[in-house]
């Protein structure tokens, strides 16, 4: 039960949004179709300084919405890790997982994990190839220095996992950056958890660019593995 006397979600699922007026509204649709049960599920809609009308779309959207809906407006825009810790924070179900405001992966592809919780204390969300290659390459690279440096298999890892509240909490992401989700991985192979896989597919965006894959992002993302690394040697 919840603090009013609700009862609590079994699922929620965090969506970060910046300038997204344009696929928000359909990636929602898609999500509630793909949930086991809209209304035992918590969407948390992070607004992350959009813009555009985003907020708008987001406040429409929660009107009408079977599953519960908590928005999250962020005065401006932080950047991915700032936008999916501002929407963690709210998250209240038993199960918790997040999708990308621009429909490039389906919910109902990601919740095939949910039968690996039972087993897992993780479950990881790898994509099938973007078919980009420039894009493929700086991954390629990135995912062998991750090897090198944590003998941790990223590859394919999209960022994207599914994991019970209770772990959730066991966990202390630091990283307010892209990072963010990279860390949870790593952070959950360091304490020895059981990871598992889900394979999802990469679809084009619905509308507008993609705002992760720029040149100064990638390379905050490296400075950020390399201080995690070095954070771990003394003992963090």
């Amino acid at each position: 039960m919840t603090a009013e006397g609700q009862i609590a979600p079994q699922l929620s699922v965090i969506i970060p949004a910046f300038n997204e007026q344009e696929s928000l509204e359909a990636t929602v649709k898609a999500v509630i179709t793909a949930l086991p049960d809209p209304t035992r599920s918590q969407l948390v809609i992070v607004n992350d300084g959009s813009s555009d009308q985003t907020l708008a779309v987001a406040r429409s959207i929660a009107t009408s919405c079977p599953a519960t809906v908590v928005i999250v407006d962020r005065a401006t825009n932080g950047g991915m890790g700032q936008a999916l810790a501002s929407g963690f924070e709210q998250a209240t179900g038993a199960v918790i997982t997040w999708i990308p405001g621009d429909g490039e992966y389906d919910l109902g592809e990601v919740l095939g994990g949910l039968d690996q919780l039972q087993r897992s204390d993780i479950v990881l969300v790898r994509r099938n190839s973007r078919g980009q290659v420039g894009r493929n390459l700086v991954s390629t690279i990135m995912y062998g220095l991750i090897r090198v440096l944590f003998g941790f298999d990223a590859h394919g890892y999209c960022g994207i996992f599914v994991i019970g509240s209770t772990r959730w909490k066991e966990l202390t992401i630091k990283s307010r950056d892209v990072f963010f989700t990279l860390e949870v991985a790593l952070r959950a192979r360091h304490s020895g958890w059981n990871v598992s896989y889900v394979t999802a597919e990469w679809r084009p965006r619905r509308a507008g660019r993609s705002k992760v894959f720029r040149p100064s992002v990638m390379l905050r993302n490296l400075v950020e593995l390399l201080r995690f690394r070095a954070a771990l040697w003394f003992g963090d």
